[in-house]
């Protein structure tokens, strides 16, 4: 006698299990990304920060990131007038940070509401005490 059906079903069941494992690790590597992100942005505007102040206090009058290969090979982009760093992927900018002289302050922003996916949204909102997936986080670090 042959048990045809049995194949059949322990087939779909595998099947299922293995696109459920899959899908829960696409989560962890979005949230993962997430955290990533973030600790970049806040390690990244501090030594901006310390680099700024250090270019003020040599005296020559201007304040401006220095291209930072560390942050670079991390996917950091440093604007052309350097005032800027942006970290983007896909075409969309998850963060930034901007020199702004006004207030002496090395701003930085993380873009909650630019990952693809909604739970990586989500988390990133709750990691950042947010309001919701389309939070955007605005801080400051003096120079």
């Amino acid at each position: 006698m042959k048990r045809r059906g049995y194949t059949r079903v322990s087939l779909a069941i595998a099947l299922a299990a293995a696109a459920g494992l899959g899908y829960i690790a696409y989560l962890q590597y979005q949230l993962a990304e997430v955290d990533s992100i973030i600790a970049k942005t806040v390690v990244g505007a501090h030594n901006a920060a310390k680099t700024a102040a250090k270019q003020q206090a040599d005296g020559n009058g201007s304040v401006e990131f220095t291209k930072n290969d560390e942050l670079e090979k991390k996917g950091w982009k440093l604007s052309a007038d350097k005032q800027s760093y942006e970290l983007a992927k896909d075409g969309k900018v998850h963060a930034a940070m901007v020199l702004d002289h006004k207030t002496g302050k090395v701003m930085y922003k993380i873009d909650c509401g630019s990952f693809q996916d909604e739970k990586a949204q989500q988390e990133c909102s709750d990691v950042l005490d947010g309001t919701g997936k389309n939070y955007v986080n605005t801080d400051e670090v003096p120079w």
